[in-house]
């Protein structure tokens, strides 16, 4: 049986179309494949690892559905619905809590394919999404898109989302040359113990909604002893080096820069931090820093992201031949008071 059309457009679900409850079962591979087909060029590394683990697991999906009847714990990981056509998944909504009490939920990897686009089915999935937001007691939804999605963009923004934050990807092409920058007063290199100072630096970068969205963790500076042994091996075989820089006045960091330098292949990364109130003012000392340590390795790319709100970062990447190519932006939506 066909997909059915209303004389309006309206989709009309029938007993072999329409929108389902994702069955880990049956969906995980054609998901898998539905995802890499709407997304395929703006996944990043960790995007295109995720996709990996879903295609490997669909091996064994049958079994993950046997073992989380008892469980249910799957089910926010891979919790959603999907629409099918003659029995074939057509599109996916994924719907996945984003705290542990509940009060938030994360809608990701809405996905039409291409044959079925222009008919609603995205709406149609963000509704059902919502309303199963709503029934399971969360206030609030909240997903990410890319600014260059228009279309996307704006169904979230008919759905009555609002727009919370938005993290630009910077990327560098050609290595200027450039010396390294005059020491300034607190300069000086850190270690991963010094994760701490590090740690609240971070955190003093995020507005308030962005805190309310996704706090800064302590494991993602922690480093543990395991990822620290690995970071060494790469240092010492030559595949990858990792520089440290701060700006320290009395015991807390004022800026700080992390530059992930490949000797091998791919691009070399930087994570830069500066407080608000010192914006402006070490952004370009320590771009410039890292740039003059990266001629010591091969020439590659340097990528880095940078919150849209930290205009004088962005500016000073940009001085440096930095150039946006994407932007990913945070919207949510309250679902009730």
């Amino acid at each position: 049986m066909a997909l059915v059309d209303a004389p309006r457009g309206r989709l009309i679900q029938t007993e072999e179309n329409g929108v389902r409850p994702f069955d880990i079962g049956r969906d995980l591979r054609p998901v898998a494949e539905l995802i890499a087909d709407a997304f395929n060029n703006e996944l990043d590394t960790r995007g295109k690892a995720a996709l990996r683990e879903m295609r490997i697991m669909s091996h064994v999906s049958g079994l993950l559905k046997l073992l989380n009847r008892g469980t249910g714990e799957l089910d926010d990981v891979f919790g959603g619905f999907v629409w099918v056509d003659q029995g074939r998944v057509a599109g996916n909504v994924t719907v996945q809590r984003a705290d542990k009490y509940g009060s938030r939920w994360q809608i990701a990897n809405v996905a039409v394919a291409p044959q079925h686009r222009g008919r609603g089915i995205a709406r149609l999935l963000m509704r059902q999404a919502l309303e199963h937001v709503e029934a399971s007691g969360g206030e609030w939804a909240v997903l990410q898109v890319y600014e260059h999605n228009a279309v996307a963009l704006k169904l979230y923004e008919s759905l009555d989302f609002e727009q919370i934050g938005a993290t630009v990807t910077l990327r560098l092409d050609r290595l200027p040359q450039v010396e390294q920058p005059e020491p300034v007063l607190g300069f000086r290199p850190f270690s991963v113990q010094h994760w701490q100072p590090l740690y609240e630096l971070a955190a003093s970068q995020l507005n308030g909604q962005a805190q309310w969205w996704r706090s800064v963790r302590r494991a993602d500076f922690d480093m543990p002893l395991d990822q620290q042994a690995m970071e060494w091996f790469w240092r010492v075989v030559g595949r990858r080096s990792v520089y440290r820089r701060c700006i320290q006045t009395s015991r807390r960091f004022e800026a700080a820069l992390v530059l992930s330098a490949q000797r091998w292949s791919g691009a070399h990364e930087m994570d830069l931090w500066v407080r608000p109130e010192q914006y402006g003012r070490y952004e370009a000392l320590l771009a410039q820093w890292a740039l003059a340590a990266l001629w010591e390795h091969p020439r590659a790319p340097v990528t880095i992201n940078l919150s849209r709100d930290h205009s004088a970062g962005l500016e000073a990447l940009e001085a440096f031949g930095f150039r946006p190519q994407q932007t990913l932006i945070t919207m949510r939506r309250r679902i009730k008071d």
